[in-house]
């Protein structure tokens, strides 16, 4: 079977799934991990799962009925990884610059598995042009970045005490036709459900209809299977002038089970947009515990670490 670096699907989000008109984040996220996951299976030569997902800026919205083009291609290898750099385009609505606007950009990093999902070599991927080389320096500059962000979260589960913070938990049992083989629920849908959990907690602080503007960030520690009862944890612990920022960890395992593992953490930015789509003030939040402390600055050096590496990736 041939081989392919490179992958573009179609979407189309139907205006009944969304009422107010755009496509949320959750639904962008399960789109990009779709086209991602092909790259990467198609580049390995076998199955794959998520391990990673880079940090995405939503600047541009999403309208309903419009075509929506996911871009996709393999840009580095490691020895059992495929990065996968992504980008989301609507063909039909252009910029200032006469060109296909672009709503977000993000890198997608897989594992290649056996049938018993235990990690597999797979097959060096090779730059061939200037561009290609320079694609690969920067997943490499990401790789050393991602790492730095991966150790912060695992150095950093919840502290115990008292918890002011607005939060929310949402528990389901994980119902889904988005698996991988094995009956593996496809990081998309994990993504999605991160979404919809910092939503609900952020629309609960603000009292009014909240979007994502930043996610990302994902770490993904085990795979998630459908029947597994499913935890979802979002919690508040910054604000900006016109941003609330949230952490969200997932746990799942077997509803007979009373400690689900941890599955994934993300962090997730959302706003409260006006009719001109600027983000409006938010009322503010501030740590009061010791416990809310600690988390609030957890998550600001999250988030200067991804500032920074933005920066650098720009080319300082």
């Amino acid at each position: 079977m041939p081989t392919h670096s490179s992958v573009a699907l179609q979407f189309r989000a139907e205006a009944y799934d969304h009422p107010d008109g755009s496509v949320d984040a959750g639904t962008v996220m399960t789109w990009i991990d779709k086209t991602a996951y092909a790259s990467a299976a198609s580049w390995s030569g076998t199955n794959v799962v998520s391990s990673y997902v880079g940090n995405m800026h939503f600047g541009n919205p999403v309208p309903v009925e419009t075509r929506v083009v996911v871009q996709s291609r393999v840009v580095h290898t490691g020895r059992t990884s495929v990065h996968v750099q992504t980008r989301v385009v609507l063909p039909e609505i252009k910029d200032a610059d006469g060109k296909s606007t672009v709503c977000t950009e993000c890198v997608m990093v897989y594992v290649a598995v056996d049938a018993q999902g235990n990690s597999i070599p797979v097959r060096p991927w090779e730059p061939d042009t200037p561009e290609e080389l320079e694609r690969e320096r920067l997943a490499k500059l990401r790789g050393t970045v991602r790492r730095e962000v991966e150790e912060a979260m695992i150095e950093a589960p919840p502290p115990a005490g008292e918890l002011t913070s607005e939060s929310v938990i949402m528990r389901f049992v994980a119902h889904t036709r988005e698996v991988y083989p094995g009956e593996k629920v496809q990081g998309g849908t994990v993504m999605r459900w991160i979404d919809e959990a910092a939503n609900v907690c952020a629309a609960r602080w603000s009292g009014l209809p909240v979007v994502a503007v930043f996610a990302g960030g994902v770490r993904f520690y085990q795979p998630v299977r459908v029947g597994d009862l499913v935890e979802l944890e979002a919690r508040l612990v910054h604000t900006g002038p016109r941003s609330m920022h949230l952490s969200v960890r997932a746990r799942a395992g077997d509803r007979r089970e009373r400690e689900p593992m941890l599955i994934a953490h993300g962090l997730t930015v959302m706003v409260s947009a006006g009719a001109d789509r600027k983000a409006l003030p938010v009322k503010q939040w501030t740590a009061v515990s010791e416990q809310d402390q600690v988390l609030e600055r957890r998550a600001l050096e999250l988030v200067g670490l991804r500032n920074k590496a933005a920066h650098e990736w720009a080319g300082g």
